[in-house]
């Protein structure tokens, strides 16, 4: 999955975690974070909010600031839950496009 922002826009993003079969992973109990790396550098790392633990569904919106960037940046989705599990949900490549109005 390739995901497209524009440098500074603020886009909500959201989600549907799933497991290999296409059923909604169960948040209940997890905190879910949204990293994202440009080259070494980890440019965004911070809770992305739950909006139905059971569904697997959640979202984030980002600030200008967060997607002042131009290029490609490989994000991640992972979930942290109570017990001390740690599963990372997956990763998906991010464009970040250059505006004409800067």
């Amino acid at each position: 999955m390739a995901v497209r922002i524009y440098r500074g826009d603020t886009p909500t993003l959201e989600f549907t975690i799933t497991d290999e079969d296409g059923n909604p992973v169960d948040l209940t109990g997890c905190t879910l974070y949204f990293a994202v790396r440009m080259d070494d550098e980890v440019v965004i790392n911070r809770e992305a909010l739950i909006i139905d633990p059971t569904k697997g569904l959640a979202q984030i919106t980002l600030t200008s600031e967060e997607t002042d960037h131009i290029g490609a940046a490989l994000g991640e989705l992972e979930g942290r839950y109570e017990d001390g599990t740690i599963t990372t949900f997956g990763q998906f490549i991010i464009e970040f496009l250059e505006d004409v109005r800067k």
